[in-house]
C-alpha cells in the first residue's frame, strides 16, 4: 500500500519548498509518494519546483510534466514515481487544483490513503504515521484532521482537527484554538467537529472513490465543509487525530490585512462571500432566505464599524454574482 501526499502551489514556491523539505523528514511504515500541482502560477514557481525536485530526486524517482495530462495519459500511466510535478492548466482554486493531483493518484491505483496538505504547512516527522494508526483502527471514519499548530508558536493549537460551524450566522470557530499543544494531546475529551480544517485532509482512497473528489464549484473556501456534509450523507464520520501535528502559517494565498495587499484581500473576501452563499444554498436550503439577509446585514455592519470600506464592493459583487449564477472564473473564460 502507498500513501500519496498532494500539495498545491500557486505563486508561493518558497513556502511549497519549505513544506516539501518537512515532508522529507517523515517516518512512515508504508511507501510515501508526492504529487505537487501547480495552479498556473504567474511567477517562476514551476521552474523553481522543477529545480528543487531535480536536486533531491534521481531521474527514475521523479516525473515532471510540462503539459496537462490527458484522460488517456492519466488512466493508462504505468509509472508512479516518488515525486510528480503536474501543471493543472489554469488557476482552478483550491478544490480544482487539488483534484488534478487526486485524479492522478487514484488513476495509478496504488494509493491506499491520500493526504492533501496546504503548501503553507510543515509536518512533524511522526504526523503521517499517527494518521495511519488512527485510520487503520477506525475504518468508519471517512476523513481525518491533524492537530494544526501556529507557525510561529508550535506549542499553541490553531485548531484540534477542525472547526465548529454555525449556519445561521455563517461563522466558524476553530476547536480549542489557543490551547497548549500538551494540554490538547493529554485531554480525554473528544471535541465535536462540524468539519475538518482544509489545511490537512487525510482520506482513505475507498472514501474518495465512493464520495467523489472535492467540489470545484467553490473556488476558495467551504470545500471542506461541503465534503464533510457529503461524507456524513454517505454514512461516514469525521475525526481528529491528536498525535498528528502540523504547523500551519495561514493566509498565504488569500492575503491578510497586515500585508497591505488590498487587491488580494478583496478577491479573497469576494470568494468567501460567494462560497458562503453557495454552501448555504446547497445544504441549508430551508433557512437560506434568512441566512442570505442576515449575512449581508452583519457583514456590512462589521466592515463599516471596522472602517474596511474597501471590502464592501466585493461583498456586493459576490451577492450579485450568486443571484446571477456567475463568478469571476466564468467571466475570465
Amino acid at each position: 500500500m502507498v500513501v500519496t501526499i498532494v500539495v498545491l502551489n500557486w505563486c508561493h514556491w518558497t513556502e511549497t519548498v519549505a513544506c516539501l523539505n518537512s515532508l522529507r523528514q517523515l517516518v512512515c511504515v508504508y511507501p510515501v509518494k508526492w504529487v505537487i500541482c501547480d495552479n498556473a502560477s504567474s511567477d517562476d514557481s514551476f521552474l523553481q519546483l522543477t529545480q528543487w525536485i531535480n536536486a533531491h530526486f534521481s531521474p527514475s524517482d521523479r516525473a515532471i510534466y510540462a503539459e496537462v495530462l490527458s484522460e488517456n495519459e492519466l488512466d493508462h500511466g504505468d509509472h508512479f514515481p516518488a515525486v510528480t510535478l503536474l501543471p493543472t492548466g489554469g488557476n482552478w482554486g483550491f478544490a480544482g487544483g487539488n483534484n488534478v493531483g487526486l485524479r492522478y493518484a487514484l488513476a495509478r491505483m496504488e494509493a491506499g490513503y491520500v493526504w492533501v496538505l496546504n503548501n503553507d504547512t510543515a509536518v512533524f516527522p511522526d504526523s503521517l504515521q499517527a494518521l495511519l494508526d488512527c485510520a487503520e483502527t477506525q475504518p468508519e471514519v471517512g476523513l481525518w484532521g491533524s492537530t494544526l499548530v501556529e507557525w510561529d508558536a508550535p506549542q499553541q493549537v490553531q485548531c484540534a482537527g477542525g472547526c465548529r460551524y454555525y449556519p445561521w450566522l455563517t461563522i466558524t470557530r476553530p476547536v480549542w484554538q489557543g490551547m497548549s499543544l500538551a494540554a490538547a494531546q493529554q485531554s480525554v475529551v473528544i471535541p465535536r467537529l462540524d468539519y475538518v480544517a482544509g489545511a490537512a485532509l487525510f482520506f482513505p482512497v475507498k472514501v474518495l472513490r465512493e464520495v467523489g473528489l472535492l467540489n470545484d464549484e467553490y473556488f476558495l473556501f467551504y470545500e471542506e465543509l461541503d465534503y464533510c456534509q457529503r461524507l456524513k450523507s454517505s454514512g461516514y464520520t469525521i475525526a481528529w487525530c491528536r498525535d498528528s501535528v502540523v504547523r500551519h502559517r495561514g493566509s498565504a494565498s488569500v492575503g491578510h490585512s497586515a500585508n497591505g495587499n488590498r487587491e488580494q484581500l478583496k478577491q479573497a473576501n469576494y470568494y468567501e462571500n460567494l462560497s458562503t452563499l453557495k454552501y448555504s444554498f446547497n445544504f441549508h436550503r430551508s433557512r437560506f432566505t434568512v441566512i442570505f439577509i442576515l449575512r449581508w446585514v452583519l457583514k456590512a455592519a462589521a466592515l463599516i464599524v471596522t472602517q474596511r470600506w474597501f471590502l464592501l464592493p466585493p461583498l456586493w459583487v459576490a451577492y450579485r454574482d450568486f443571484l446571477a449564477r456567475r463568478d469571476w472564473r466564468q467571466e475570465k473564460k
